[in-house]
């Protein structure tokens, strides 16, 4: 997903000391997005907006809020490049032109490599923030960006560990899901797991005490509710 974000993606080093990066001015670079995913800490809020589902990647799953009907369409960014109504961002598409590119995994360290579009337009040399300082420690604003990068990587590692709870207990089944305008179903995504409702209501007492122990049932619920916002998918249809 996040990679139709990034056209010329540059893991960002000390050589890079002198490039300014200046702030983000619009989201036209998420505008062939049609989801993105979304973590713990912010699915409460994402899933107030936009229907939340889930892709699995190998053995871990994800939550995506579905911000578009196609896979190359995002619905809520204008030509302009606004966010449409005032609605939640998701972390991932507020980090841009940064992205973490992979962890140091020796013991317990959050340590995130940064990567850059080399294609955003506000890199130049003359105006906005640097990354390095010339001592080559990390400037301010390199220190605010690495630490909303660590943040995001270790809440999206954390998520992935809560639906593993959710799939050991046989919760999640995959779906294709179709809607569209005045009960027309002519938009298809296919791929999606969801929570199945009827073995979450047969779970016993001690699998769901596990489910709200480790966060994985509040999860769920903000899964479940945000179904009911097919219809601000809806009403951006052409």
């Amino acid at each position: 997903m996040i990679e139709k974000m990034f056209r010329k993606p540059v893991l960002l080093s000390k050589n890079n000391r002198d490039i300014k990066f200046s702030p983000l001015k619009n989201y036209k670079h998420s505008r062939n997005l049609g989801a993105i995913a979304v973590n713990y800490l912010e699915i409460a809020e994402a899933s107030k907006h936009y229907p939340v589902f889930f892709v699995k990647d190998g053995d871990l799953f994800t939550p995506i809020a579905l911000i578009g009907a196609k896979s190359e369409t995002n619905l809520f960014v204008n030509k302009s490049g606004e966010w449409s109504g005032n609605r939640y961002i998701p972390a991932m598409i507020r980090l841009y032109p940064f992205v973490f590119s992979k962890a140091d995994n020796s013991g317990e360290s959050t340590t995130v490599s940064i990567a850059y579009d080399a294609d955003y337009e506000g890199i130049n040399e003359y105006n906005g923030e640097r990354f390095f300082k010339d001592d080559l420690s990390l400037s301010d604003f390199g220190n605010r960006v690495m630490k909303f990068a660590e943040e995001t990587f270790v809440a999206i590692n954390r998520t992935q560990q809560m639906l593993n709870v959710a799939k050991e207990l046989s919760l999640l089944v995959q779906v294709d899901i179709t809607f569209g305008k005045n009960g027309e179903r002519d938009h298809k995504i296919n791929g999606l797991w969801q929570i199945d409702r009827e073995k979450l209501n047969k779970l016993s007492d001690e699998e769901l005490l596990k489910l709200v122990k480790t966060g994985t049932l509040h999860l769920i619920y903000n899964h479940i509710d945000s179904a009911n916002n097919f219809d601000n998918l809806v009403n951006k249809l052409s």
